[in-house]
């Protein structure tokens, strides 16, 4: 046998790295340093040696003879070399353990996504002029979705007009009041104040038409706004109850489905209670073309994230202005909710929701002059 197993090491396989099927290979992705390996079939009898730590003279169980231990031996040197196998107590080790006792309550795959969309020290930025110029040459042959979208639907309706007098008016006093409300009275919401919330949150101020980069009250990552708000209405005084799609082009809610009895809708919503006592509840989604059109690299999805954040608390300084009560949640049951918005998950995902009905502070909202 080689002398390569004078020192016998204990061999096992990465657990930072995942194997995925591409292009008719079978790719190992090291999520750590974000390097790739082509993994040929002659490998496979090899990895399967060390699911578990055994030492490199383990081989010799599975070699026809000593050329074909060689072999093995071989291959197992070049995954050592590329850190798919890990040498026990190497630094690769020590790591590699470290991570998986920082994520271990959430599960690899958890840790595969933050580690996959990192910069690495060693990233590359283009500059403005240069991916202007990228962006130019992409409009020459690939259009960028739209910022807005039109549902199908037989029934429309016009957003009301915002009020003359809000509730609150001060930016420090709107600041103040902003908190997160899961105790409603059983008054509806005006339609008045939906409107408004819903214009001034997702409604566009500006777009520039080649590009379909929009300008809102909230910001987005390339000014892409990938997040789309649709509106469950089940108690909103003024409007049919159903679930909507809001026409950010048009300042129009489309009717795409009916409305969830209260049960449902708390089962839609991980089982919280308090949400069967709200007037409405705000969908966002996120459109991945819209923000892939301009950015390749996978960190753009951690923006996706970062655009709804940035898109609930205008809702939440929104609703303590109009005198509503709101709650942000994510505990929602993406499947279902994609079944009832028609939306395909490949393309569109789940992302939140905020719940809003009448405080129990707020006696009333005051509209007009």
């Amino acid at each position: 046998m080689t002398d390569r197993l004078l020192d016998d090491p204990q061999l096992r396989i990465s657990s930072c790295g995942a194997l995925l099927w591409h292009a008719d290979q079978l790719v190992w992705h090291d999520t750590l340093t974000h390097r790739r390996f082509a993994i040929g079939e002659d490998a496979d009898p090899v990895l399967r040696c060390f699911t578990t730590w055994q030492p490199l003279s383990h081989l010799r169980k599975h070699a026809r003879d000593d050329d074909h231990a060689e072999a093995l031996v071989a291959i197992a040197e070049r995954l050592r070399t590329a850190n798919i196998l890990v040498t026990r107590e190497s630094e690769r080790h020590r790591v590699e353990d470290a991570n998986e006792a920082a994520w271990h309550r959430w599960g690899r795959l958890v840790a595969l996504f933050h580690t996959e969309t990192r910069n690495l020290r060693d990233q590359r930025f283009l500059t403005a002029a240069a991916d202007q110029e990228r962006l130019r040459d992409r409009l020459d042959h690939e259009p960028p979705p739209p910022v807005s979208r039109t549902r199908q639907t037989t029934h429309r309706v016009p957003l009301a007009p915002d009020p003359a007098r809000w509730t609150r008016g001060g930016f420090l006093e709107v600041l103040s009041h902003r908190r997160s409300t899961r105790q409603f009275r059983a008054d509806p919401v005006p339609f008045e104040a939906v409107s408004t919330l819903l214009r001034w949150a997702g409604g566009i101020t500006e777009v520039d038409e080649p590009t379909q980069t929009a300008f809102k009250t909230t910001p987005s990552g390339g000014g892409r706004h990938p997040t789309e708000i649709y509106l469950h209405a089940h108690r909103v005084a003024g409007l049919r109850a159903g679930l909507y799609h809001l026409n950010t082009g048009t300042d129009e809610l489309e009717l795409i489905g009916p409305p969830q009895s209260p049960d449902e809708l708390v089962e839609l919503l991980g089982g919280q209670d308090w949400a069967a006592g709200s007037g409405c509840v705000v969908f966002y989604t996120c459109v991945l073309p819209r923000s892939m059109w301009k950015y390749s690299t996978p960190r753009t999805y951690r923006m996706l994230h970062m655009d709804v954040g940035h898109l609930s608390q205008t809702v939440y300084l929104l609703a303590a202005a109009l005198g509503l009560g709101v709650t942000f949640t994510a505990a929602v049951q993406d499947e279902k909710l994609e079944d009832l918005l028609g939306i395909d998950s490949a393309y569109e995902l789940v992302m939140g929701c905020s719940v809003i009905g009448m405080p129990l502070g707020v006696t009333s909202i005051e509209y007009g002059e």
